[in-house]
C-alpha cells in the first residue's frame, strides 16, 4: 500500500486530533456505562456496537498521537 500525503495545515491537524480525542473520550464513557448496566436490555444490546466504536476511535486517536511529531508546529 502506498503512502498517502495529506495537505492539511498544522492548525487543521491539531483540530482533527482534538476532535478524535473527544470522540475517543466519549466512546470510553459510553462503553463504561453500557458495560456496567447489563440488566438494561438496550445497554446489553448496544454493548458490542459501542465496544467496536471505542476500538475504532482508539485507532484514530492513536494515529494522531503517532503522527503529531511529523507535523510542523
Amino acid at each position: 500500500m502506498g503512502k498517502v500525503g495529506l495537505n492539511i495545515t498544522s492548525k487543521e491537524f491539531k483540530q482533527l486530533r482534538k476532535w478524535s480525542e473527544n470522540i475517543y473520550n466519549t466512546a470510553v464513557v459510553i462503553d463504561y456505562f453500557v458495560a456496567n448496566q447489563p440488566e438494561i436490555e438496550e445497554c446489553y444490546n448496544l454493548a458490542p456496537v459501542v465496544k467496536h466504536l471505542r476500538n475504532n476511535a482508539d485507532v484514530l486517536n492513536a494515529f494522531f498521537i503517532d503522527h503529531e511529531k511529523d507535523v510542523e508546529i
